[in-house]
């Protein structure tokens, strides 16, 4: 078996944060594993994309609309560096494997309203404290017949990092951002 691909990684963040803020009754996180662009060609940016099917709110008109209250998880980039080569040992082929450093972005959009800072903070923390509380991102550490499963090629993430919070407008709707970064090491074995 090899180690996850960043599709597999993606979409396992997004498994492990649903039930936390997607699925969950007060959050309603609307979830993509991959970057859904907000805008319409000619038109420019529309949040119609980032509004949680689930997540009604009333506006001071009295309307009805659904919030902007959405989580994008996107690949930002991958490093590797080569395996060593032990000259000692005479040894001219690589052995022991590759590690492969996955970046990947991490975008939280959430509607201006009444205490809407507080709400957004509050999901910011609880996907930060789900994604550094689970090390191998949730995967098997078993795979079938009792082999290594996708867990055992991580060698862990580097915790998230959101250096960028601020607002932004789409179209004629203020939101909260986040933008962060999740570093992931994983393993590809040599033979």
């Amino acid at each position: 078996m090899a180690g996850p691909t960043a599709n597999e990684i993606k979409t396992q963040i997004k498994t492990l944060l649903d039930p936390v803020i997607g699925t969950s009754l007060t959050k309603k996180v609307k979830i993509f594993d991959y970057m859904a662009l907000a805008f319409k060609p000619g038109e420019g940016e529309d949040p119609t994309i980032l509004r949680s099917d689930t997540d009604t709110v009333t506006l001071a008109d009295l309307t009805t609309v659904q919030r902007v209250n959405c989580l994008m998880i996107s690949e930002e980039a991958f490093t590797q560096l080569p395996p060593p080569v032990d000259t000692t040992r005479t040894l001219t082929s690589a052995r022991g494997k590759n590690v492969i450093t996955r970046r990947f972005r991490l975008t939280y959009f959430y509607q201006f309203g009444a205490s809407s800072e507080n709400t957004f903070s509050t999901n910011v923390e609880l996907i930060r404290t789900t994604l550094n509380s689970n090390p191998k991102l949730g995967f098997a550490l078993l795979g079938a017949a009792g082999i290594a499963g996708p867990a055992q090629f991580i060698e862990g993430h580097d915790r998230l990092q959101m250096p960028v919070m601020l607002p932004d407008a789409f179209g004629d709707v203020i939101c909260h951002v986040a933008e962060g970064l999740l570093t992931v090491r994983v393993i590809e074995p040599l033979g």
